[in-house]
């Protein structure tokens, strides 16, 4: 019997191998934090790994993905990197993934395939839809990168969430703690996007499209937070469900009772109890070309 599970496409980090400390010296690695599947699995999805290969291969993987989660940087940085103050963009950290991302994420925004971007993922999802990363992160800002053993298992400062966010509904509050492994953030936002969450210091923790059926990006690493807080597990749940909805609708059998809202995919947990608390999620079905051409909303 067919596996019916949603089809969820992780991508990859990439070491070239030419570097000192590569992870084999002289060999192209892609590979993947394993908890990005587990929690896909956990929400009953199927996760695969999107290898970076040729733009010949992004119809194909567009056809096939039912979701897409655009990860993190896997934890790996050159060391003439981590020698210094700021980072390079995110072209310059990864040229080839870059690339590949880029039309990929592309590719899915423009077939309304539901997306999900951590950390790296988050800021690649702000870069393509037109606005700008910080460097490093601003004076007077918390410590954002926080690596105490074990690594990213634990919260260590809080977010607010706007209220009438798809975050907010998907999780049932406005108010959370996050783990935080990032010394780069996104400094504004431009619309199709807005953003959905702040931490205390005013970074961005969060952003969400409005053109969308379902985009959404966390700068944070919920996939490791799942042991110490379980609701984590409500955003991977709603990306797989979202992501059941995509299939029908690409294979022209429209779920019934027409198209499918962020608040109907927030609308319960994995564990079935119904979530919001009052919260409502933004509409989707804006046209992406209309609205990314308002002006850009320089969100400091």
């Amino acid at each position: 019997m067919p596996d019916e599970r949603p089809l969820i496409g992780i991508t990859v980090a990439f070491d070239d191998g030419t570097d000192l400390e590569s992870l084999r010296p002289h060999v192209e690695l892609f590979f993947s934090d394993a908890p990005y599947a587990r929690a896909i699995e956990r929400a009953g999805g199927l996760p695969v790994l999107v290898p970076l290969v040729g733009e010949q291969a992004l119809p194909g993987f567009i056809r096939q993905m039912d979701g897409l989660l655009f990860s993190g940087g896997g934890g790996y940085l050159r060391a003439r990197h981590r020698r210094q103050q700021q980072l390079p963009d995110l072209e310059a950290l990864a040229p080839r993934r870059f690339r590949f991302e880029s039309a990929l994420l592309r590719a899915a925004l423009a077939a309304d395939t539901p997306v999900l971007g951590v950390c790296r993922g988050h800021q690649m999802i702000v870069r393509l839809l037109g606005g700008r990363i910080r460097a490093s992160l601003p004076p007077g800002a918390h410590a954002h990168y926080r690596e105490e053993v074990p690594i990213g298992r634990r919260p260590v400062h809080g977010i607010r969430i706007e209220p009438d966010s798809l975050l907010a509904a998907i999780l049932g509050r406005t108010e959370i703690g996050v783990n935080s492994l990032h010394r780069q953030a996104a400094r504004w936002v431009a619309p199709p996007l807005r953003v959905s969450a702040r931490a205390e210091d005013g970074v961005i923790e969060a952003v969400e499209s409005r053109a969308h059926s379902f985009v959404l990006g966390v700068q944070f690493h919920p996939e490791l937070l799942l042991a110490e807080q379980p609701r984590w597990l409500r955003l991977f749940d709603s990306l797989v469900r979202a992501a059941g909805r995509h299939r029908l609708v690409r294979e022209g059998h429209p779920p019934a009772g027409g198209a499918l809202t962020g608040t109907d995919r927030a609308s319960t947990g994995t564990d079935g109890a119904a979530v919001g608390d009052g919260a409502t999620a933004p509409a989707a079905g804006v046209a992406v070309g209309h609205a990314a051409s308002s002006s850009a909303a320089r969100l400091e």
